[in-house]
């Protein structure tokens, strides 16, 4: 879907209507999922030009006017955002809706009608270079609209709450002084600066980087071996030598007209036909990836290995959030080879930690599916008294916490005091009927790539803390037993990508794989079964 999506320009609504995020996700992310833009752009291109073939003369005639219609367009974009935005929920409808994000084209669609507006422009721009002290106002305008669209961009993210109530408005505006001033005043400071060869070569590539960029990073991953900077590095040479080579060989002959001037639009049109039948083909002959099917182990049952004929098969209830929906699910599927069954109740999203969560400041609401996990749980104890209880749980615990009171950071008591109190609950819940419960560690979440969703997961003085608090509940609720698995998967404290030449973690580098979660099954149960009663 996003790859028809791509090549029609519409997969930013392709990844909406698919209810999907773009901002999180389990497993290898999509390499299209930043075609939203470019679809974003292209849906303008095709609507701005009948818009002012429509109103030609009105545009034509007052430019000006033209010009605050687009920026009156721009605000209700901007407040289209704010209202489809809450800091408690996803915010990928608002991030990628054409509606909601056409601020900046906006913005730019009025520039560009005064630029071409003759007189009013031409009258301000004169002004503008023959007064020394305002060319001189508007440069140190411009700078520290550079810098500020420079900070902008290295302290805010796409979860920011500001950037959804007015900031791309604001930012739009800041890139278009930058904008007025290099066109109208060439020797400025700033004109100078951004004329430097070097960015100028970037600048004239940044399509094409913009277009290998993502690949890149979605195919090099940590599985390479390569972590931190060596990861950064190969990955900006991959994208620079594939972004180069599309650049002199597609992008530029098209650009130019070299393809007009050989062969008129016949050129163009193969072209695009080609990518039809390439997309054709992926769609075709490509296995789709595989779904992670159940969001819920309590929903187990449609997974078709789980179950054996063996009638002493060893039954474990997993609970805890998506890392045991993964790892339970990976149990399910080999039910038979392992001999076991899988039950339980863990949801996508749902730690232990029944609060929503902070990373990097932003509030990420816990999921409505959380809400009554205590009947649930206890409603799966009791009905299957003879399983082994386990929960796996961490990577919503591990980051900040967000109550009534306000936040509640890593590294203060009421920090640990709330991870603590949350995790006896729910073991309380599991331990109701006298039954052992086995409480899996934090493993190695990630590998401190700084462009993870949530970094925190991947800082290891808050896997050591959150590992040291379930070590001292353990020792005050004699039932419940550590499962030492980071000794397998973090030998030494670093992950280990690959063990028996099995490859162990998904892309996103908190999931294990379906052949990882195997390799954890088969290293437990023996240990399960040799410490059972009887």
């Amino acid at each position: 879907a996003q790859a028809l999506g791509t090549l029609f320009y519409c997969a930013n609504w392709v990844i909406i209507f698919a209810k999907g995020s773009y901002f999180t996700n389990i497993g290898r992310p999509s390499p299209f999922l930043h075609m939203w833009t470019l679809a974003v752009e292209e849906q303008f291109y095709v609507v701005l030009p009948l818009t002012l073939l429509a109103f030609r003369r009105v545009v034509t005639r007052h430019p000006v006017g033209a010009a605050t219609v687009a920026l009156v367009g721009a605000l209700a974009s901007t407040a289209w955002m704010a209202g489809l935005f809450s800091p408690t929920i996803d915010p990928t409808r608002a991030y990628l809706g054409s509606d909601s994000h056409a601020m900046g084209l906006l913005v730019g669609a009025a520039l560009g009608v005064l630029a071409g507006a003759g007189r009013p422009w031409e009258t301000f721009a004169d002004r503008l270079r023959s007064r020394a002290g305002a060319a001189r106002v508007a440069s140190l305008v411009a700078i520290a609209g550079l810098i500020a669209i420079i900070v902008v961009m290295r302290a805010a993210d796409a979860n920011s709450s500001a950037l959804y109530r007015g900031g791309f408005l604001g930012f739009s505006l800041l890139c278009a002084v930058v904008l007025v001033v290099v066109a109208t005043l060439p020797d400025a400071a700033v004109s100078r600066v951004l004329r430097t060869p070097w960015l100028v070569a970037i600048g004239l590539r940044s399509y094409s980087l913009y277009l290998w960029h993502w690949p890149a990073r979605v195919f090099v991953t940590t599985s390479s071996g390569l972590d931190g900077f060596a990861l950064f590095g190969v990955r900006l040479v991959v994208s620079v030598v594939l972004a180069e080579i599309s650049f002199r060989l597609i992008e530029q002959p098209f650009r130019v007209g070299r393809v007009a001037l050989r062969s008129g639009s016949t050129g163009a049109v193969a072209y695009f036909a080609a990518l039809t039948v390439v997309a054709a083909v992926l769609v075709a002959t490509v296995d789709a990836p595989r779904t992670l099917g159940p969001t819920s182990l309590a929903q187990v049952h449609q997974i078709a290995g789980n179950t054996t004929t063996n009638p002493q098969a060893l039954r474990v209830d997993t609970f805890g959030d998506s890392t045991a929906l993964v790892f339970g699910l990976s149990g399910a599927q080999h039910a038979r080879q392992l001999g076991i069954t899988v039950g339980g109740d863990a949801q996508l999203g749902c730690g232990v930690v029944q609060t929503d969560h902070m990373s990097q400041g932003r509030i990420i609401g816990s999921p409505v599916e959380c809400a009554g996990w205590r009947p649930r749980w206890e409603r799966i104890v009791k009905a299957e008294p003879h399983s082994t209880l386990a929960l796996m749980t961490g990577a919503w615990e591990i980051l900040d916490q967000h109550t009534a009171a306000g936040a509640v950071k890593f590294g203060t008591t009421a920090w640990t005091d709330l991870i603590e109190s949350s995790l006896k609950t729910a073991l309380g819940v599991l331990l109701g009927d006298g039954r052992d419960v086995y409480l899996f560690q934090v493993p190695c979440y990630g590998a401190g790539d700084a462009a993870d969703v949530f970094p925190e997961r991947s800082d290891p003085r808050r896997i050591a803390a959150l590992n040291d608090i379930y070590a001292d509940v353990a020792r005050q609720l004699p039932k419940v037993h550590i499962v030492d698995w980071r000794t397998l998967v973090c030998p030494g404290g670093h992950r280990a990508e690959n063990i028996e030449g099995v490859h162990m973690w998904l892309a996103d580098e908190q999931h294990v794989t379906d052949a990882g979660g195997v390799v954890v099954w088969k290293w437990w149960l023996p240990q399960l079964r040799a410490g059972r009663p009887g």
